[in-house]
């Protein structure tokens, strides 16, 4: 029927243009030519493609390739298009983080990620995807760059180099966990990769599982029995497990092939030290520092080892160079600390320790510390330390390794000993049994004391655990553990036997290596606090034995007197107290503690009057003061039925003028000042070394009273030993002409395999320089590459990843430059 109607419709055409012709001479019709019509030309698509990949603004970049995507639905460009989208909005991103503008560069980067086509090409990965979570992390969008990570998962999961490097960024920001599941997920569709098992090695590490380390480490040299890194990482998990000779074998492999390996050469030594083969350690150490004397690995880790074997000269002197060498190296300061115990200088061994926090915390950094302290005699605060950083629940001790991975053990020992094996590779603690144990007990202490209802009979078999022992520190920590029972009030039966034990140790306590500060330090403990929030450090001076006796002995005698007021036992609170302030020298913060307790005692004992006058001694002592102002008024309202003559004795009230109410009289004793009223301002004042010698001009200590009160110049309270003032200095360097520097790299050749082979190399530097303006350059960067995955935390090492992005087989040079050196590695591609 179409075919009819058109036929139909053609002749009724023809009839009509026939009958418009002239009748009388029908002629044929000259054909008119037909007008020409130009189809639309449809663009090029190679021309399409290639005018939108030359826009130079990425964002007009973008909606052209959009564009020839729309246009070209089927084009066999349309993955690199995609590429080129997503490279784009990485240049938008980086333009944002060059700005500032961090949330908007996320924005952009998450659209890069997401619009990627799925497999990613190498050089979108190498040049902008890859890099993506480290610029966003380490600026502080963690949560947005882990999300990224994750999209880049899923479409890189059946590449395994790309799978590796999104292990790296996990172990960049030491999430070990992360980085072990996907090496798993690369070893799963690649049984064989030795990178893999490389990977999942050092994951463990970084996780504290030490022994599944070695364990794949094994595994990836069984696999690749040339690799070098491998078997390095197999002799570092030998050394931490003790298998001394076993590293010691395959440090002499590596050595075999590359002699010149300095992590090998200084592994060796390390290992011949374990190994008991000192003669041989030693030759080698001196020959190692003479051709490389700035190996702070080395010098640290030789440090530690003498610390561990209790020579602390040799620790304390190889210490020192490393820290010369690098101050960064926080292993450096925890073998100056510990050689500085063995040498008995505890104080010196606690400054070390504030230099290490300066650069790095962690668990055994705390436990250093808490051990320079409690040798010092500054228990508080090392309990204080412990308490922040470790728990203990059913015998057990936990805490964080790494500030990450919860960990429990039995003791001390065992705990912290999984960051020492993890970094230094260290088999044997520095540390002993019996400062272990000590600190554990210090630490169950202070939780039952911090309790709500603390339970005194626990209390006081730990306080009998934390005295025990005949060393001449055991008088100081008798009247620590008897002034924290008496501050709960609790055990007070416990209190009065541990003085009386501590009075015949007085003269052994003052033979202790800096007396000084095992006999003040509970009362510099705010002043310390403070200092400390101001990045300064209180000197104790040295102070005479004879003052240092006197303040001992009246310690003794004021927990005792204050013990026996809390069983209300007025007359042996006065005996004592009395002997305190009898004892103490006058004016000193001991000597106004002492006497403002004395003055509680007398009023329980219904001596008023007498006890006005001791706490009017105490106020003048002690300069204007709101609270007891308040206290010592209401009292002489009771005494003297008005306050006539008040002002003369003590000056005028330093608060605006109030009324205030007089107390009704009472009979019975119980109407004394409570000993929370007392307790409060009595212990705030610095001592300072004699009433003979100058004050300094700053001291940071706290004001003892709730408000600022103006002060008669003609009365200033006197002071025993001020501390000397200290300011930390920060890590900062000193500006000036360029400290030349030694880069250093765990290896200086490498094999990689064509098309995608990589390996992670380490970057350290010597010197005093740190790695953040590092430049890393290839010689040939379109068939090696070269990236860098910061380590958290620290400044003076970094891991470069080489990678192989072409089918080219060859010789390369890859080369790091800072300032101050320069370093290259050659690049074997196969």
């Amino acid at each position: 029927m179409r075919s009819l109607t058109t036929i139909f419709l053609f002749l009724l055409l023809s009839l009509s243009a026939f009958s418009q012709t002239a009748k009388p001479k029908p002629t044929p019709l000259k054909p008119k030519p037909k007008p020409t019509v130009t189809p639309t030309k449809k663009p090029d698509e190679k021309t399409a493609f290639d005018k939108a990949v030359a826009i130079e603004s990425a964002a007009e970049r973008i909606k052209a390739l959009q564009k020839f995507n729309e246009t070209y639905p089927k084009s066999a460009r349309r993955g690199e298009a995609l590429e080129l989208i997503a490279t784009a909005r990485g240049e938008l991103g980086n333009e944002k983080i060059d700005s500032k503008d961090l949330d908007a560069a996320a924005a952009f980067f998450k659209a890069a990620v997401t619009d990627a086509p799925k497999p990613i090409g190498d050089k979108l990965w190498a040049d902008t995807l890859s890099k993506v979570g480290a610029n966003l992390y380490f600026r502080g969008k963690r949560s947005e760059a882990i999300e990224i990570v994750k999209i880049l998962e899923d479409k890189a999961d059946a590449n395994a180099a790309q799978m590796l490097e999104i292990a790296a960024f996990y172990m960049s920001i030491e999430n070990g966990s992360e980085a072990k599941r996907i090496a798993a997920k690369v070893i799963a569709f690649a049984p064989n990769s030795a990178a893999a098992y490389q990977t999942l090695g050092l994951a463990n590490r970084i996780d504290f599982q030490l022994e599944d380390a070695a364990v794949a480490y094994a595994k990836a040299l069984e696999l690749e029995p040339d690799s070098l890194t491998a078997r390095r990482g197999l002799a570092e998990m030998d050394r931490a497990a003790g298998k001394a000779d076993e590293a010691v074998t395959l440090y002499r492999e590596i050595l075999a092939k590359e002699a010149d390996n300095v992590p090998a050469q200084t592994g060796l030594i390390l290992a011949l030290f374990d190994a008991g083969k000192r003669a041989d350690a030693e030759t080698e150490l001196a020959k190692s520092l003479e051709v490389n004397p700035g190996n702070v690995i080395l010098l640290a880790s030789a440090a530690y080892w003498y610390a561990a074997n209790k020579e602390g000269e040799k620790a304390v002197d190889l210490a020192a160079k490393a820290i010369a060498a690098d101050p960064r190296f926080i292993w450096s300061h925890l073998a100056l600390a510990r050689g500085l115990l063995i040498q008995r200088r505890p104080a010196d061994a606690e400054k070390a320790m504030l230099g290490a926090r300066q650069y790095g915390n962690f668990p055994t950094v705390e436990y250093e510390m808490a051990s320079a302290r409690l040798a010092a005699g500054y228990y508080r605060e090392a309990a204080d330390v412990l308490v922040r950083n470790f728990s203990i629940k059913d015998g057990l001790l936990q805490t964080k390794l790494g500030g990450r991975i919860t960990r429990e053990a039995k003791n001390f020992s065992e705990l912290i000993g999984y960051e020492r094996r993890a970094s230094i590779f260290a088999p044997t603690a520095a540390d002993d049994p019996e400062n272990a144990a000590r600190l554990t007990t210090l630490l169950e202490l202070k939780q039952t004391l911090d309790a709500a209802q603390p339970n005194p009979e626990a209390a006081a078999k730990l306080a009998d655990e934390f005295v025990r022992g005949e060393d001449k520190m055991r008088v100081h920590r008798q009247i620590f553990a008897a002034s924290q029972l008496l501050e709960k009030k609790i055990a007070l039966g416990k209190v009065l036997e541990l003085t009386k034990a501590a009075a015949g140790g007085v003269d052994a306590g003052l033979d202790v290596p800096n007396a000084s500060v095992a006999v003040m330090g509970s009362e510099l403990y705010d002043a310390r606090g403070l200092a400390a929030s101001k990045g300064e450090y209180i000197q104790v001076p040295e102070v005479p034995r004879a003052t240092l006796s006197s303040i001992l002995r009246g310690q003794i005698e004021e927990i005792s007197g204050w013990a026996a007021f809390q069983m209300e036992n007025p007359a042996d609170a006065v005996l004592r107290l009395k002997r305190a302030v009898g004892v103490l020298p006058v004016d000193s913060a001991w000597w106004r503690s002492s006497m403002w307790r004395l003055g509680a005692a007398l009023s329980l004992a219904g001596k008023d009057a007498e006890a006005l006058d001791a706490y009017v001694k105490v106020y003048k002592s002690g300069g204007p003061d709101v609270i007891r102002y308040t206290f010592i008024e209401a009292l002489y309202k009771r005494v003297n039925g008005n306050t006539a003559g008040l002002e003369e004795k003590i000056g005028p009230n330093p608060a605006a003028p109030v009324v205030v109410e007089t107390p009704t009289p009472k009979t019975e004793p119980s109407a004394s000042p409570t000993p929370e009223t007392t307790s409060t301002p009595e212990v705030k004042a610095e001592p300072t070394p004699a009433p003979e010698e100058t004050k300094p001009v700053v001291v940071p200590t706290p004001s003892p009273t709730p408000e600022e009160t103006p002060k008669p110049s003609e009365e200033k309270p006197k002071e025993l030993f001020p501390p000397v003032i200290i300011t930390i200095p920060t890590s900062a360097e000193t500006a000036g002409d360029i400290k030349r520097c030694t880069i250093t790299v765990s290896e200086e050749i490498v094999t990689l395999a064509s098309r995608g082979g990589d390996l992670a190399v380490i970057i350290g530097v010597e010197g005093g320089s740190d790695l953040d303006g590092i430049k890393a350059t290839s010689t040939s960067p379109d068939d090696v590459t070269v990236r860098r995955e910061v380590i958290a935390a620290v400044k003076s090492r970094a891991i470069f990843v080489l990678r192989s992005i072409s089918a080219k087989a060859g010789t390369y040079q890859v080369s790091f430059e800072l300032p101050c050196g320069k370093k290259d590695i050659i690049v074997n591609v196969k």
